[in-house]
Parts: C-alpha cells; structure tokens; sequence
C-alpha cells in the first residue's frame, strides 16, 4: 500500500505542476527556498521556523523538491498511524494508513508547501512515543508544533491536562523545551527573547476576514474526508465515549487532541479572532487522529457481527472499497482530476504576465517590482526577499515608487490582504497601464493588471 501510494506520489509531483493552493502553499515554499540566501527566515514566525528548518533542504530544488518533501511526510503519517493503532491493539490496524490515505482533501494538500502535513506528522509521532513509554521524547517534540503550525499551542494544552491526569508532573516544564530554544535560537534576530510570543501573527482579538457560522467546520470536515471516514469517525467517538475502554492516551492525545483542535478553529471562525479565514484545509493536520477514530469506528461497525468471520469480511471490504472508491467519484468532496494537481487560473495568469514582461522588455536596470500574488516571483524568477527587486505592494510601500518600477496589481491579495485599490495606483501615484489580463475560473474572475511610470520608458 505504502509502495503504491509513493509511486503515486511521485508521478503525480513529476506530470503535474499545481501547488494545491496559490497563496500561502507558495508562501511557505518561497521562505523556506531563500532561507539559506537570508537566514533570518529561518525564524520567520508566519513562516514556521520548525517548517522552513525540515523543508529548506528539500527546497532548494524548486517546488518539486517542496512536493517530494511533504511525500515523505504523508508517508511517514501513513507508517505511524498504523503503528499507533497497532500498539493499542486494535484489530486491522494496517488498514488505518489506508483511510487515512482516503481523505481526498488531505490528500490533495500532500502536492503543497503547506505545513497541516508536517503537523500531523509531529503529532502522530509524538502520540507514538507516549504509547511506547517514551513519554519525555513525546512531550519535548509537542513543544515545537507551534513552530509547525500555532494551533499547537492548543495541543500542548491537551498535553498539559494529560500530564495532570496521569500525576506525571516532571514532564510539564518539557512543554517548555520549544520556545525556550526558539526564543534564544532567534533572538539575534529579533532583538528579543519573547519574539515567540509577540511575534505570532495569528494573536491579534480580531480577523481580516470576519466571522462564520458554528458548524461551519462540521460542514467543512465532509470535504477534507468525504462521507466514509466521516462516519467511521463518529462512530469511533461514539463507541469511544458509550464503551469507555480507552487508554488515557485515546482518550486525551487522539480524541482529546481532535475535539480541542476542532473545537478551537470552531469558535476562532465564529468569534472572528486571530484572523481565521475558516478554511477547511486547517482540518489537514488532525487527519492522522481522525484515521485512529475511524479504524476504531470500522472496527465497532464489525463488532456487530461478531462470531460471523464471512460477514465480518464482507463488512470490511466494502467499507474499504468505499474509502478507497469515493476519492475517484464526481463528488464536491472528492478529488478533481486532473485539476487538482494542476496551477489555478491566477497562477496562470500570472506565468502570462511573466511572459509578457520578458517579451515587452520593459524590465531595466534597477527596476523594482511590486507585487502581492506570491507566484509571480516563481514566474518572475524574482528573490520575494530582495528588496531592490521586489517589494510588497501595501500602502506603506507605495510611496517608494520611482520612475520605471513595475506594478502587478490583481484582485485577491493586492485588494483582500493590502487594501490596494487599483484606482489609487493610477490615480495617486501616477502609473499608467500597459496589459491588463483576465481569465474565468471556478471560484471566479482572475484579473492582472501591470502599470508602469512612465517616465523612464520616454
């Protein structure tokens, strides 16, 4: 199974060029591809230093090597969750790296630069450690899952109440371990030994992106793992919570862990605090936990005919077949293909632009280029970091324009995240036009726009 879905992978990373997401997908890979040229990345809080530290090697080979980097992350996701559900001796306990293969979405974020991959693998293999008596190795890796992802610090919390529980006190400064060696790893370049505090970005009472509905991510969870896992999942919690023989660890690491994550993203989304956009690929990280619960719900299902080994096959094989079947159907929650693997329509238009920069030849010496959208430095073959060739189009920026720089305004990130009109481009700082560019996608219209001061080109 491991074998095939290795090979899969590296057929789909080698055929197809998307990156799963245009934005922050791009982001992570473009920080951890020039961390080595600028080391300060390393301890680039939105970037997650504990992520750009693993993946910077793998990246340096283009976004190809950031894909192969999180295939060998899921592979290492797809051994442990086996190996967990075997230590706690559950029946088939081969098949949990199956379902957990099976989540469409999840799947389909292993081809990113995302870090839910790398989470799920900090988090399996540290509940691994704990179930092996190796509980001081387990809690110091928890300590640098807020270098991963910063909901970490919800894990860590469901930790520390699992250390209360089970009177294991000597452990709970190890919660520590992470920030301590961030905090002086990084404080050259910070300036500061709290930068692991004051430095989140997420910490902030309020969102950009305003709030949602309570069952919102209730909703959302059908689409990362499709109406299969879904229902083993609650029939694992159901048969978890009505036949209370569980370990501790079942009970506070993987269920407990899955309702404090789950949870957590539910009130930030409908509370509207630290700038949470609801997405449903958050969900990518805990899909190691929810492959546990729903082995164990596979495993109660078979229950019921216990004494009947011909009718427990059958059951077996038919819930298998349909994890397994249901990514391939035409389905909102399964997988698209090929489209999925394959560049959105903003990065599209974005290697069109780049194109038409190259053939316009309006690139002179000492031009600086503005932009928001993360994939035209890919496009552009642009240092993102290098602020004499590329800067940040936000209004703190703008008034560094000079003759010949370059603008690429488009209708997501210039205008969402910066709150850049176009109309202030041309109208307050005096850029003209030169292409505008548009295509029709599935989520809408992708609109690029290049503007240029003039004055250097007469």
């Amino acid at each position: 199974m491991l074998a095939v879905f290795l090979a899969a992978g590296l057929f789909i990373i080698f055929r197809f060029d998307g990156t799963a997401d245009s934005g922050d997908s791009v982001q992570h890979f473009l920080i951890a591809h020039y961390a080595f040229k600028h080391p300060n990345l390393f301890f680039d809080h939105w970037g997650k230093p504990f992520f750009v530290l693993l993946s910077a090697p793998f990246a340096q080979f283009g976004f190809t090597g950031m894909k192969f980097f999180n295939l060998l992350v899921a592979a290492g996701e797809v051994i442990l969750v086996a190996l967990c559900c075997r230590r706690l001796g559950y029946a088939h306990a081969a098949w949990a790296g199956l379902l957990f293969l099976c989540a469409p979405f999840s799947f389909e974020l292993v081809f990113s630069g995302l870090t839910e991959h790398l989470f799920g693998l900090v988090l399996i293999l540290s509940i691994y450690l704990a179930l092996m008596g190796r509980l001081a190795w387990a809690v110091v890796l928890v300590s640098f899952l807020p270098f991963v992802r910063s909901e970490g610090l919800v894990i860590m919390g469901m930790w520390g109440l699992y250390l209360l529980a089970q009177r294991r006190w000597k452990f709970l400064p190890m919660l520590l371990a992470g920030h301590v060696v961030y905090a002086f790893a990084g404080a050259g370049v910070h300036g500061s030994l709290l930068w692991v505090f004051t430095r989140i970005p997420y910490a902030r009472p309020n969102s950009t992106y305003g709030a949602g509905e309570l069952g919102h991510f209730a909703e959302q969870l059908f689409y990362v793992i499709g109406p299969v896992l879904y229902g083993l999942l609650v029939l694992g919690i159901l048969s978890l919570l009505s036949r209370r023989k569980a370990t501790a660890e079942e009970w506070w690491l993987i269920l407990g862990g899955f309702v404090a994550y789950f949870t957590a993203h539910t009130l930030f989304w409908r509370l509207g605090i630290f700038n949470s956009m609801g997405l449903k690929r958050v969900l990518v990280a805990v899909v190691p936990l929810i492959a546990i619960l729903s082995l164990r719900g596979l495993n109660f299902v078979l229950s019921w005919a216990e004494g009947r080994k011909r009718i427990q096959r059958v059951l077996l094989l038919v819930m298998l077949a349909a994890a397994l079947a249901f990514p391939f159907t035409k389905n909102k929650a399964a997988i698209s293909w090929p489209g999925d693997f394959t560049l959105k329509t903003d990065q599209q238009l974005a290697k069109e632009v780049a194109a038409y920069i190259r053939e316009a030849g309006i690139r002179r010496q000492g031009t600086t280029f503005f932009f928001s959208h993360p994939y035209l430095s890919i496009s552009l073959g642009l240092d993102y970091f290098q602020p004499g060739l590329r800067r940040e189009l936000d209004p703190a920026a703008l008034p560094a324009f000079k003759p010949g720089d370059i603008a690429i305004w488009e209708n997501w990130f210039a205008v969402v995240d910066k709150g850049v009109p176009l109309e202030v481009l041309q109208e307050k700082y005096g850029l003209e036009v030169l292409r505008r560019f548009e295509r029709q996608g599935k989520k809408g219209k992708a609109v690029f726009v290049v503007l240029v001061k003039r004055a250097a080109l007469d």
